[in-house]
């Protein structure tokens, strides 16, 4: 009777191996889609750009646009000053230093009735030099071939080794051929005073306070005894550029520095007389007139003499120590 009993045992194994697998655990069914999936956020709001006001404005190639306003605003290179149009208005040119009788005070050289109160417009702004050009501007022109070297062999001369003084013996047509290598250009003479003085009167780029000493300018304090004397602030010679902080002429873009004494400045025009009618940009240029308009006076003049009205003259091949030049860039 046992092996039945076994084989009952055997047979029945299965069936209870079978019995005693666990039952698979089903998956967990996935969360119902509307549990567990989120409303996506809703679209971000872009703020629309804001509108740029400079389509259809043209501003000077001197200048920038502002695209939030639509306003010009100044754009002079490094080591320019922004200087604005004059306005309809204009501004007065000539104190009357010459009417009359007066230029017999003025000494020789100055014409009678040659600086007649007059009206001028400059329609467009231009950008001019903070300083005086230096002779370190100078070398770096000569010794790439773009310019003529200033006279070195004269006691006053400060090329090749003051390079922080104005380049002086300097003579129009290598000032002009300095300014043209930088596409720039000397000021025409009403650029240079309406720079100097913004047409508000002031005797002085600085204003009207007398100058008392060489904190404004480097000038004559005193009688002149002689032009080419040992005057000026260090006894004859010029001062290195920006040395008279006193004398800066504050504009709302930048300063310019020694637009009095220190070195008279070339301009662009001819001399001659002072028209009395209203001119707009003048530019006096006689081929026939060999002596040009210089500004600002040097070192070597009294405070009358660097008057920001008072002007002075030189034949164009003048090269002397009291004589210098700055330049200026015009919109294209």
């Amino acid at each position: 009777m046992r092996p039945r009993v076994a084989l009952a045992l055997s047979a029945a194994l299965p069936f209870c191996l079978a019995c005693e697998q666990p039952t698979p655990t089903p998956a967990p069914a996935q969360a119902s889609a509307s549990l567990t999936t989120q409303s996506p956020p809703p679209s971000a709001v872009v703020a629309a750009p804001p509108p740029d006001r400079c389509d259809g404005v043209r501003c000077a190639s001197i200048e920038r646009c502002e695209p939030a306003t639509g306003r010009c605003l100044p754009s002079c290179p490094s080591g320019e000053v922004y200087i604005p149009a004059t306005g309809p208005e204009g501004f007065t040119m000539g104190k009357g230093f010459t009417m009359g009788d007066k230029s017999k005070t003025l000494g020789r050289g100055h014409l009678s009735d040659s600086d007649a109160p007059h009206q001028v417009i400059l329609t467009r702004p231009f950008c001019m030099d903070e300083t005086e050009v230096t002779v370190a501007a100078m070398k770096a022109c000569v010794e790439a071939g773009r310019c003529d070297a200033p006279k070195i062999y004269e006691v006053r001369a400060n090329y090749p080794k003051k390079l922080d003084h104005p380049s002086n013996e300097t003579s129009f047509p290598k000032a002009k051929k300095f300014c043209e290598a930088q596409d720039k250009t000397l000021p025409t003479e009403a650029q240079w005073e309406w720079a100097a003085t913004g047409g508000d009167g002031r005797k002085w780029p600085w204003g009207n306070e007398f100058p008392s000493d060489c904190t404004f300018a480097d000038f004559t304090i005193g009688p002149l005894v002689s032009p080419g004397g040992d005057s000026g602030c260090h006894g004859g010679g010029t001062s290195p550029v920006k040395s008279h902080p006193r004398g800066n002429r504050v504009w709302p873009d930048g300063v310019l520095f020694d637009l009095a004494g220190n070195v008279w400045e070339w301009c662009l025009d001819t001399y001659a007389p002072y028209p009395v009618d209203t001119q707009t940009d003048p530019l006096v240029q006689n081929p026939r007139v060999m002596v040009h308009v210089v500004r600002g006076g040097g070192w070597n003049r009294p405070a009358r003499g660097i008057e920001s009205a008072f002007r002075g003259a030189a034949v164009f091949t003048y090269e002397v120590g009291g004589l210098g030049f700055r330049c200026v860039r015009n919109p294209a």
